[in-house]
């Protein structure tokens, strides 16, 4: 058995600003698209074909899809319609292939030029690939895609376009217009046709390999992986190929930096573990060594930082930071890796961070309905978002070299909380044993008139490793189950001391992590099809940590929180943060 006693105090805390910028929102169907989280009243069309998205059901899905077309003719979001449409038929209705068919014609016919009808193809071509489905139709959309383009007529039109926006422009150029805005040298153009080239090449490409047309295949996705080499489904395909033709020590290189990703095709997953095995006595053991060094090597945090040194002002407060991200969230990046960088300069007896996964764009294995509750608790519209005790910060996401810029924004709330007196006294006795964790806890001493107030009590893994769509590989204090009646904590009475006990069966979570997920997968993802490539539903009882937090359920605030980390050795003394015993 392992325990620790913990024992903290607590005040009022300073208000932060309230805001959601560059977050990855609830109603996005792609991953790599991002959406500021705003206040404003949302466009009638906007909302119509958003609620259509949501709709899980596929044949009403469609129905509410075509419903939108008619009552927004003028919309801008038509293309994502038929293409939403597209994609739910292909996924869902796979053996409807005369109905796919004649949907795809229809939405190619529907471009209004050579470069739209191009566009369009491209879309049809990648939705029949993604499905794996009619692939002899996908490969002439995607031809049809690729011949569309002309390097010169693209460099033409978009230096016209830069002259209409200037012209437009330097009428305002006094009233803060960009009047003198330089226009883009024909090089970088160049570079822009060729970046949109290669993720045609690459779409073709993948169709000619799954058609058995190899070296066609090479030839094209040689060329794309040369000018972009960020297109994980190229480097897997090109490793898969490598593989064929016997060149282990090729495929092995192109097979890791796809599955690093998180985006490499499920057939490429299945190949590195052949490689991989087949270069190593036959045996896949040390594959995921292997992966955690890679990715420790090629994607260090970019952030560094200094460990924290108590100030003159410091109290008895443990600083709580909440996290809500997903793992196939691009601009949760920058977010998680920020985090992080917090947790390497705080110790957990001044900040503790939790992290709720939501299936937020893409479905995220770590999450499950206390996550997502706790989300819906804080009114969450998009993800990252990060609170520190309870107060939403200006959050905004990024890749990794915005990591930075987010650590030094959460910096200042965090160290101002770290001064700020505490509001009640919390001790927590927590062990685990075999397949329970038990956990009691004692708040006395509360300095709050609220009747609203809660204690909650979290089920932490200190670390999960998925690599998830966002290339993110470990996760940090991953919250797997929330207590208290209905998982929705305890209530305690303003002013009053109070015990309160909560206990779980790791197996029992485990098994709930895993019907969660299975209906998940059954249901579909806003209405599509998918497949979770892992489903995190096991929990390893080395691993473990519990976080109890004392909040007042109607204002959001925190009064205090504690750390308890599980998988310290036994026995360990008492620790405190109260008074002159930090």
């Amino acid at each position: 058995m392992k325990k620790l006693l913990v024992t903290l105090g607590f005040t009022a805390l300073a208000a932060l600003a309230v805001s959601n910028a560059n977050a990855q929102t609830n109603d996005q169907e792609k991953a790599a698209e991002t959406t500021p989280a705003t206040s404003r009243e949302m466009a009638p069309d906007a909302k119509a074909y958003q609620e259509a998205s949501r709709i899980n059901d596929p044949n009403q899905k469609i129905e509410a899809l075509e419903k939108f077309k008619k009552d927004f003719p003028n919309s801008a979001s038509l293309t994502s319609a038929d293409v939403n449409i597209l994609s739910t038929l292909a996924s869902r209705f796979p053996t409807q292939t005369s109905r796919i068919r004649t949907f795809a014609k229809t939405i190619v016919q529907g471009g209004k030029d050579k470069k739209e009808k191009g566009s369009l193809s491209g879309q049809v071509a990648d939705t029949l690939l993604a499905n794996d489905l009619l692939l002899k139709d996908a490969e002439k959309y995607a031809r049809a895609s690729l011949e569309s383009l002309n390097q010169a007529e693209y460099v033409a039109e978009q230096k016209a376009q830069f002259a209409k926006r200037a012209a437009n422009t330097s009428g305002r150029a006094g009233r803060g217009g960009r009047g003198n805005a330089q226009p883009p040298t024909d090089e970088a153009l160049i570079k822009r046709f060729q970046d949109s080239r290669a993720l045609r090449l690459a779409s073709l490409g993948r169709i000619e390999f799954k058609l058995g047309k190899t070296a066609d295949a090479l030839k094209l996705l040689d060329e794309a992986y040369a000018v972009n080499s960020n297109q994980p489904a190229v480097a897997g395909t090109l490793g898969e190929i490598a593989a064929k033709h016997g060149d282990d020590a090729k495929a092995l290189d192109y097979l890791l930096t796809a599955r690093l990703t998180g985006k490499a095709p499920a057939s490429a997953n299945q190949a590195l573990v052949a490689v991989y095995s087949k270069t190593h006595g036959d045996s896949a053991a040390g594959l995921e060594a292997l992966l955690d060094a890679e990715y420790n090597k090629r994607f260090p945090n970019p952030v560094h930082v200094e460990a924290y040194r108590d100030t003159e002002k410091r109290s008895e407060r443990l600083v709580l930071a909440e996290v809500f991200t997903g793992s196939g969230c691009p601009p949760c990046v920058g977010a998680d890796l920020a985090f992080e960088a917090a947790m390497e300069r705080y110790s957990r007896k001044d900040l503790a961070v939790v992290m709720y996964h939501e299936h937020v764009p893409q479905p995220d294995p770590m999450s499950n309905p206390d996550t997502q509750a706790r989300s819906k608790y804080y009114k969450v519209t998009g993800v990252p978002t990060y609170t520190v005790d309870g107060e939403t910060v200006k959050s905004s996401g990024g890749s990794r070299d915005g990591a930075k810029g987010i650590f030094d924004r959460i910096q200042t709330p965090i160290e101002k909380e770290l001064d700020a007196p505490a509001e009640a006294k919390l001790t927590v006795n927590a062990s685990a044993a075999g397949n329970s964790v038990k956990v009691a806890a004692s708040v006395g001493d509360v300095k709050s008139d609220s009747k609203d107030l809660k204690v909650q009590i979290l089920l932490l893994e200190k670390e999960l490793r998925y690599s998830g769509e966002n290339g993110i590989r470990f996760h940090p204090m991953v919250v797997r189950a929330m207590g208290g009646p209905d998982d929705d904590g305890f209530a305690l009475t303003a002013g009053g001391a109070a015990s309160f006990d909560q206990s779980w069966d790791l197996d029992k979570v485990s098994a709930g992590l895993k019907a969660h997920l299975d209906e998940y997968e059954a249901t579909g993802h806003r209405g599509n099809a998918f497949k979770f490539s892992e489903k995190k539903d096991r929990i390893d009882r080395g691993n473990l940590a519990v976080v109890v937090i004392v909040q007042d359920a109607k204002t959001r605030h925190i009064l205090q929180a504690a750390f308890v980390d599980l998988t310290l050795p036994a026995p360990q003394p008492p620790t405190s943060n109260s008074g002159n015993e930090r």
